[in-house]
């Protein structure tokens, strides 16, 4: 159960640590193997831009868990606290409505260029690894925006048995 409530926790922000890792190894050897060996990796900057890619995408539900999320809700705050709550859930039922159709879409996309056999150039991994970054971070997404949106309607619900209204 402890391992299970550490992934919850952590799983995103573990992979991106290693991610950012494994990109700031990768460009210290690339920096080593230029300026002092004096012959380039050909890989280097591939591999790490792919690792970039899957960073970007993995974020995004660690952000949705966090709450550090970018938005715009000066018009939300301007309302009163009964009506806020309300646009909150609405916002929150938008976000994964939007998510969840990406990664649907996202599905058809990762499989045609699966069926393609399409090769990176310098490393010629398939490129359905890179492009299957999208329905991972899209899958989290939508996980941590069910989340996200339970843990809203719960706060709702006992907001209002509180307050009896």
């Amino acid at each position: 159960m402890n391992v299970i409530r550490w992934l919850d926790q952590h799983l995103e922000e573990f992979i991106l640590g290693l991610l950012l890792v494994l990109i700031s190894c990768v460009m210290l050897l690339q920096v080593f193997m230029r300026y002092v060996v004096g012959a380039s990796l050909s890989w280097a900057e591939e591999f790490c831009r792919y690792l970039f890619v899957w960073s970007s995408l993995l974020s995004i539900g660690d952000s949705i868990r966090k709450k550090t999320i970018l938005r715009v809700d000066s018009l939300v705050e301007a309302m009163p606290l009964r009506i806020k709550r309300w646009f909150r859930i609405a916002i929150e039922v938008v976000v994964l409505v939007f998510f969840l159709y990406l990664f649907i879409k996202a599905i058809p996309v990762v499989e045609m260029i699966r069926k393609s056999g399409q090769r990176s150039p310098a490393m010629e991994i398939p490129m359905y690894l890179v492009y299957l970054s999208a329905i991972v971070g899209f899958f989290l997404a939508v996980i941590r925006s069910i989340q996200s949106l339970i843990e809203m309607v719960k706060n709702f619900y006992f907001n209002n048995l509180e307050t009896g209204k």
